[in-house]
């Protein structure tokens, strides 16, 4: 990683014209058609804004072959601006060009960002807000990461996803890395530029890169945890899992119920969706492996579980989201009021498939001839809160199993370790003691402590 001043994109016209004035009289300016690595040493000879073209210079012994239409870049060292324009004329050496219509600048400010390498595999998730206008509404987006600081962003985009992301669209931060961001900060596309990568064939494809504005700015502890850290935290803390060869054991249980759902009618159709989903989105299958080993620490320490329990609960964690495995991104959807906050920004296929998650979930559980006793009802249960105001029957504390409790709130807790990259225990029990509430979960919380 590599620290860099933040970027900024103008479109103002007075800002663009004072950096090709500069770029002119001083600096090292360069050009290229599509390949970076293949830069072209120019010289500014003409600037004429009232006929919105610029004349350029470029080294005789370059090889760099362009004609009238191309699209080219510069790189100016002044404010290290760069900007992407059209060749109108060729005259030997010179080229004629489009006055920009904006220009990425460096900015000179205290703030820093951060630079990743294509092999780091950084990933956000962000979801394109709905736009009236737009044929495809509240779409998510997996993609890599450039760089980032607390307030803004590069993206690099697949072709497919550049097809989605414009200019000036509106998107959501949701997921950095494996830290979920809550509430979502907005942002606007402030530049879009084509951008080549490797594709997964080896052949090279074109997508672009966009900048990402952000309005609010990114929590510091989530930030540098992003940052710093070159994988995705631990949930398993000993107070929770001491023993290492249990947590192996509930590894390979997991492995042992993919094998054996594979095998199964619609088993195998099921874990392909979980597979595509969690390329989609990688929390889907991370969110599994540690409800997995939260709920089998858990229950196993309460005494409430046999080797038979283990593999029901695990059953259960990847049972519990299958209505989301196309939509990851409403696996993230707590409950009905995050629900409600978020409404507007779903389409009528993403609310409806919200509220049938439960009944979905359960009713693939009843239609298992092979599914554990009790798991359909547990499933039915993942969205019920013990005050009545989950769904789908408003039960209350007193009408959930146990299994129920502990699976709600081994799903708070990871849901709360992805909010907080400092998280404790401690804190979580002291938190979410007071939502819920009854019998089975102090047990649960008194266990936790």
């Amino acid at each position: 990683m590599v620290k860099k001043s933040p970027y900024r994109v103008s479109a103002r016209f007075k800002e663009i014209l004072e950096v090709l004035v500069r770029a002119r009289k001083e600096g090292l300016n360069h050009l290229w058609k599509s390949n970076r690595r293949k830069l072209v040493p120019l010289t500014i000879t003409q600037i004429n804004p009232n006929d919105n073209l610029i004349r350029v210079a470029i080294d005789p012994r370059s090889d760099l072959k362009v004609q009238s239409g191309d699209t080219v870049y510069l790189k100016l060292e002044i404010r290290d601006s760069a900007f992407k324009t059209e060749v109108v004329g060729v005259d030997g050496d010179q080229l004629m060009l489009h006055f920009p219509d904006e220009i990425a600048l460096t900015e000179n400010r205290a703030e820093k960002r951060v630079y990743f390498h294509p092999t780091d595999q950084k990933q956000v998730l962000a979801r394109k807000i709905k736009n009236v206008s737009s044929p495809v509404a509240a779409r998510s987006i997996s993609a890599t990461l450039a760089d980032i600081s607390q307030t803004g962003m590069a993206l690099i985009l697949s072709p497919q996803q550049s097809n989605v992301i414009q200019l000036r669209d509106r998107v959501s931060l949701e997921m950095l890395g494996p830290y979920r961001i809550h509430p979502p900060i907005h942002g606007e596309i402030v530049f879009k530029i084509e951008h080549q990568s490797r594709g997964a064939l080896g052949g090279l494809e074109v997508g672009s890169k966009v900048g990402v504005h952000l309005e609010r700015r990114i929590p510091k502890a989530t930030y540098d945890a992003f940052c710093v850290r070159d994988s995705a935290f631990d949930v398993s803390d000993p107070q929770l899992v001491r023993d290492q060869a249990f947590r192996s054991d509930v590894s390979e249980k997991m492995d042992s119920l993919v094998k054996r759902m594979r095998k199964r009618k619609g088993g195998a159709t099921l874990i392909q969706r979980f597979e595509k989903g969690s390329k989609n989105s990688p929390y889907l299958k991370k969110h599994v492996e540690l409800l997995c080993e939260v709920m089998c620490g858990l229950g196993t320490r309460l005494g409430w579980v046999s080797s038979a329990t283990l593999d029901k609960l695990i059953y259960i964690a990847y049972l519990h989201d299958a209505r989301y495995f196309a939509l990851p991104a409403l696996a993230r959807i707590r409950d009905l009021r995050e629900f409600q906050k978020v409404f507007g920004t779903l389409s009528a296929e993403e609310q409806r498939a919200y509220l049938e998650g439960p009944a979905y979930a359960a009713e693939l559980a009843r239609q298992d001839s092979e599914s554990h006793p009790d798991a359909a009802k547990i499933l039915l249960q993942q969205k019920e809160l013990p005050d009545g105001s989950g769904f789908p029957g408003r039960l209350t504390g007193s009408q959930l199993l146990p299994l129920s409790c502990l699976f709600l709130v081994s799903h708070a807790f990871v849901d709360y370790v992805y909010d907080h990259p400092d998280w404790s225990v401690q804190d979580f029990v002291k938190t979410h003691r007071k939502i819920y509430k009854g019998t089975y979960f102090q047990k649960i919380f008194q266990a936790m402590i």
